[in-house]
């Protein structure tokens, strides 16, 4: 195989194919020493580590790394989606802590507004409540007024039929005594209208 391989060879340089050009070119593979049996069974050698390489160990390979390429794609995937919720979260835990805030003032502003009013009943309820104790304090007042004015008089009648006893004794005479008492009377009487 080789000789034939060599004489083919022999022919192309030698010009014998038809390339004047390839004639004058020396073939260089006997100067290097090639033996064409051991460069064939080499190769195909080769070829076949190459088909058992590829079929079991590039592919198993190559598909491992695919694998990993598609796993650190989907890790970035699942990076950016978790990234884009957690933003979505972040807005929504801001405005329910917005909302929220709002509630609370309005809870405090409404708070205060019943607190004033509820303020502003009460004083007004005391104040009332003051008034109607005055007025009672001073009807109290008035009606003791009324009832120490009554002892007064009965005192009064009684001191003065004390008296009239005792002038009654002193030897006045009868006109002089209905006089006198018809005056202390006419006293007791005009001075619930004086005062």
């Amino acid at each position: 195989m080789s000789t034939w391989f060599m004489q083919a060879g022999n022919g192309l340089f030698n010009g014998a194919a038809g390339f004047p050009l390839l004639a004058a070119i020396e073939n260089p593979l006997p100067k290097f020493g090639v033996n064409w049996a051991d460069f064939i069974s080499q190769s195909v050698a080769f070829l076949i580590i190459a088909w058992i390489l590829n079929k079991f160990v590039f592919k198993t390979v190559m598909k491992m790394v695919a694998d990993r390429r598609r796993e650190a794609e989907d890790a970035a995937a699942n990076n950016d989606r978790a990234r884009r919720e957690l933003q979505a979260v972040e807005e929504t835990r801001k405005e329910v802590l917005h909302k929220a805030h709002e509630q609370a003032e309005q809870f405090v502003s409404t708070a205060k507004a019943n607190a004033a009013e509820l303020l502003e009943q009460e004083k007004i309820r005391c104040e009332l409540a003051g008034n109607e104790m005055l007025a009672k304090a001073r009807e109290d007042a008035r009606l003791d007024q009324a009832r120490l004015k009554t002892e007064l008089k009965a005192e009064l009648a009684t001191m003065i039929v004390s008296l009239t006893a005792k002038l009654a004794q002193m030897n006045l005479t009868a006109a002089d005594r209905d006089r006198l008492l018809q005056a202390a009377v006419k006293e007791i009487a005009d001075e619930p209208s004086q005062k």
